[in-house]
Order: structure tokens, then sequence, then C-alpha cells
């Protein structure tokens, strides 16, 4: 096995490292993606510097690779990813923010749109009339809130 190691080349880190990204690819994580990188700059380091034995090869690659994902680990704690609310499954989430027409008067907070095929109770603190243009402002279970707009 030293044998192998002490032949490594700048080409086996460069392919060694876009394994390491390919697989990035078919295994969740973002794991695998730093080691790849750390790989590939022992790589480009190694054809600038043929000289490097293989156990500083192995050594850089090994340090670089914990201080990339420590680093990616620190980063993602302070700057975490937005959440993308989920409104699967809850049709009236997709009505916020549009203009509708009253066909029938709000009377005593409660009311009725049409949206797309689908009648939709409302519910506002307003009484409108009939013909009232009013915009969907959120989703209470069932019922759309509405104002004039």
């Amino acid at each position: 096995m030293i044998d192998f190691l002490s032949a490594l080349t700048f080409w086996h880190w460069l392919i060694f490292g876009l394994g390491l990204m390919a697989l990035e690819a078919f295994l969740p994580g973002a794991f695998f993606l730093w080691p790849g990188l750390a790989a590939i700059v022992v790589g480009l380091a190694l054809m600038g510097v043929p000289t490097l034995g293989w156990t500083a090869q192995i050594t850089v690659w090994a340090v670089l690779s914990v201080i990339l994902v420590t680093g990616w680990v620190l980063y993602r704690k302070k700057h975490p990813k937005a959440e993308i609310p989920n409104t699967l499954n809850q049709r009236g989430h997709e009505y916020i923010g549009q203009h509708f027409t009253l066909d029938k008067p709000v009377v005593n907070g409660k009311g009725e749109i049409r949206a797309g095929d689908t009648v939709w109770k409302t519910v506002s603190a307003i009484d409108y009339p009939i013909g009232t243009v009013v915009k969907v402002t959120g989703v209470e279970g069932t019922l759309l809130r509405i104002h004039a707009v």
C-alpha cells in the first residue's frame, strides 16, 4: 500500500476530488463537497510542488477537509437557510393577495366570494356591499379574511 501512496500524482487527487463531489450529488447532506474540494486543492498544490511527500499530501487533505467542513457548519449556524412556508394542500393560501369582486354583500362580517370554481366563505371586520373589490389578506381554517381595496 505504501508503494501506491508514494506514487500519488496530482491526477489522483483531482479524480478523487471530482469523485467525492459527484458523490455529493447522490447523497444529501453537503458533506462530500468539502473533502472533494480539499482533494482538488491538494492536486493543484501537487502540480506546483511535485516533490510533496504522500504523508504531507494526506495530512494537508485531512486538515483542509476538517477546516472546510467546520467553516461550513459555522457559516450555516450564523446564516441559517430561510424556510419557505409549506402551503401544500392548503388551497386557500393561493388566493392571498388576489383581488375579487363581491357577488353578495358582506353582512355582520360574514360573506362569500367566488374564487376559481369554488365559493369561499369570508370574514371581515367591516361589512361591504355587492360589487366591492376586496383583497384576500389571510386564511383562517376554511375562511378567507378579506379587506376592501
